[in-house]
């Protein structure tokens, strides 16, 4: 009897390993500070995450920023002639022996941004998960884009090639091409059997500020920003001498290994910041250990990393048809009793972590200037305001659906210059007049989780956040 016992013990242990999923990826995402960290995530201008991928075989290695308004991944290719691709790190189609061109083009508009590409068929391995034939794009043409990385990882649901160009914020994305594989990199890395749990993925920052500041700092609880502390330091070095990303918590794969140089190739400063040619790495022996400042969390949810539950919002329907965005239905808007703001029937929320700013309808930013903004800032579309007034600022409230998000001040303001105690809110004035944008502002205040196999957003309050001002309740 206890022999049989012990066997069906043993038979249901065996069941249970084998039907259990995978252990999400957590990836470190490190604030910067004298340079840039050289991990797996790294934070961008503005509190934009990003991170660093490997393409091709061998792997060409580039800094990319995670971008969730789009499934379309894209880096500089070799045939890009304009000012902004010089200097910087490109893709080389011919030196890769798994490159497949498709002899299409795709085209992506970003706000007063735009970007024309070549479509490749690629190896895409980002912090040792690898996704075979990924179509991507190979810039040859670019506007804007001054800022300090190479493209973007697509993170958004799948674009629909039988188009050649995307305007995000309007129509976006419809149904994939059938004579293509998905263009998204974790439903892809989910469906080749990439050691990844399921398609679902989420971010959130360690400290309970609000995030990534635009100088790659945390946030405080003062209401103010742009200070990347004194105390960051690098990762222990390697027992080689050189600074090294701690292994992924999966247990199985590490990030990319970390690079002593500039990955435009050039020379490294030693401020903070970002380059004028990309990223520079800075090569620095500290025994200190840094805390990583947040996480890239794919294939599920980190479950340690929360209070409470996750508030799930089910996906707004696509306007054009087709599938579904990171859109969520925004019912109602107010900050303070002074200043409601009622939304149109069908207005939507895009949930963007390539955002750094709050983007209101333009109708509503200028009410919200005639009551609390200062002077206009017409290159960001954002107002200044005195640092000293931000506690006096009340909460940000948004009906998403069926829940309330109330967004202290301090999430949304950040400070430009102390000595004349100013500083910026970083609501913005959109093109829109329905729409809303929740960038970085509203993420990194949150633990956010992307489900597109549920089609539904998630928010939660992070584990150790002492601010009780930051709510999310039914409405």
């Amino acid at each position: 009897m206890r022999t049989t016992l012990l066997a069906l013990a043993a038979i249901a242990q065996l069941a249970l390993s084998v039907t259990a999923e995978p252990e999400p990826y957590k990836v470190p995402l490190y604030r910067r500070s004298n340079g840039v960290i050289s991990a797996a995530g790294k934070a961008l201008d503005n509190g934009v995450l990003a991170g660093t991928v490997q393409i091709g075989t061998p792997p060409q290695e580039f800094t990319v920023a995670f971008d969730t308004s789009s499934g379309y991944s894209w880096v500089r290719g070799s045939r890009c002639k304009t000012e902004n691709c010089l200097d910087r790190c490109t893709y080389y189609a011919r030196r890769s022996t798994t490159s497949k061109p498709t002899g299409q083009k795709f085209s992506v508009k970003y706000g007063d941004e735009c970007v024309d590409t070549h479509i490749y068929l690629d190896t895409v391995e980002f912090s040792g998960i690898k996704v075979h034939n990924m179509p991507f794009g190979g810039a040859y043409r670019m506007s804007g884009f001054d800022h300090g990385f190479d493209g973007y990882l697509g993170l958004g649901p799948s674009v629909n090639f039988n188009n050649t160009k995307l305007t995000l914020g309007s129509s976006r994305h419809l149904a994939k091409r059938d004579d293509l594989p998905p263009s998204a990199f974790v439903p892809n890395a989910y469906q080749q059997g990439a050691g990844v749990g399921s398609s679902q993925f989420g971010m959130y920052t360690t400290d309970n500020g609000a995030g990534f500041d635009q100088n790659g700092g945390s946030t405080g609880s003062t209401g103010s920003t742009g200070s990347t502390g004194s105390t960051g330091t690098v990762p222990p070095p390697a027992t080689n001498g050189t600074t090294t990303p701690p292994p992924a918590t999966n247990g199985t794969t590490t990030p990319p290994p970390a690079t002593t140089s500039p990955s435009n190739g050039g020379t490294t400063g030693n401020t903070g910041g970002v380059t004028s040619g990309g990223f520079g790495f800075s090569k620095r022996h500290n025994t200190q250990e840094q805390k990583p400042a947040g996480y890239l969390v794919i294939g599920g949810i980190d479950k340690s990393a929360i209070e409470g539950d996750v508030n799930y919002l089910p996906l707004a329907d696509n306007k054009n048809g087709g599938a579904k965005n990171w859109d969520v239905c925004i019912k109602h808007a107010k900050i303070g009793k002074e200043l409601p703001l009622p939304q149109q029937d069908n207005a939507i929320a895009a949930i963007s972590t390539s955002s750094p700013y709050i983007i209101m309808p333009k109708c509503q930013a200028d009410e919200f200037k005639k009551t609390y903004g200062g002077k206009f800032y017409q290159k960001s579309g954002t107002y200044s305001v005195k640092c000293s007034e931000i506690k006096d600022l009340p909460p940000l409230k948004l009906t998403l659906e069926n829940k309330v998000v109330q967004l202290p001040a301090k999430y949304w303001t950040r400070e430009i210059d102390a000595d004349r105690d100013c500083c910026e809110v970083l609501l913005a004035k959109g093109a829109s007049t329905t729409d809303w944008v929740l960038g970085v502002p509203f993420t990194n205040a949150f633990y956010t989780t992307f489900d597109a196999e549920n089609e539904q957003l998630g928010l939660a309050i992070k584990k150790g956040n002492s601010d009780k001002d930051l709510q999310i309740y039914d409405a």
